[in-house]
């Protein structure tokens, strides 16, 4: 190979490189290009292709986080019962791991009706069982606590997840924030007064709430 020759090579492989950097900050990872996984691939063909999920730099606390689209719609649950399975297929498809994701392949997914059933719906109000579809069929690991409202509005200003009001019995997904309130994905809209935001009095007189969210 002549010395034009390397050089013309370098140089492209320094494009791929900078277009890959800049895939990684924009956290475009996998699918077609310019994502990282085949900017990378073009580099160097023997490379194994990325886990499915993407994932975006926050500025603000330097970690890793799942994107997701908050505006993914949310239909009515069809049981009195699924609350739980509604908000975790909205999270599926709002994270894009499964797309076709809906209430009932969130009961299988969970498990009916050792863990969910029309009896006591979701049977550990901890949300340890959306935890573990997450984490295990879709690789998006999450933490789970006991949160105030001061707790929860923060947590989920930075990541999606779901959440549960030991008072309410009803289980959400959350959108993000909108102004001083929580912005959610409610498969229920009206129950016990709530509808697509839930405030600081309404947490309140609805909880204790347990809070998972994607880390």
């Amino acid at each position: 190979m002549t010395a034009a020759a390397d050089i013309t090579q370098l140089q492209a492989q320094q494009a791929l490189t900078v277009e890959t950097l800049r895939a990684m900050l924009e956290g475009h990872w996998t699918g077609e290009p310019p994502t990282v996984e085949a900017l990378l691939l073009a580099i160097n063909p023997t490379l194994a292709p990325l886990q499915t999920v993407n994932y975006l730099l926050t500025s603000e606390v330097g970690e890793l986080v799942p994107t997701y689209d908050p505006e993914t719609s949310m239909p009515r649950q069809e049981a009195s019962w699924t609350c739980s399975a509604c908000s975790l297929a909205w999270v599926e498809r709002a994270t894009h791991v499964n797309p076709n994701a809906s209430e009932w392949s969130a009961v299988e997914e969970i498990g009916q009706p050792q863990n969910i059933n029309a009896t006591y719906g979701l049977m550990d109000g901890s949300g340890a069982q959306l935890q573990r579809v997450l984490r295990d069929s879709y690789g998006l690991n999450s933490s789970q606590g006991w949160l105030n409202y001061d707790q929860a509005y923060a947590t989920y200003g930075k990541a999606t997840g779901m959440m549960s009001g030991g008072a309410w019995y009803h289980w959400v997904a959350i959108r993000g924030l909108s102004g001083s309130d929580l912005y959610i994905a409610n498969s229920a809209p009206a129950y016990k007064g709530v509808y697509s935001t839930l405030s600081r009095e309404q947490f309140n007189a609805l909880g204790p709430f347990s809070c998972v969210w994607l880390v």
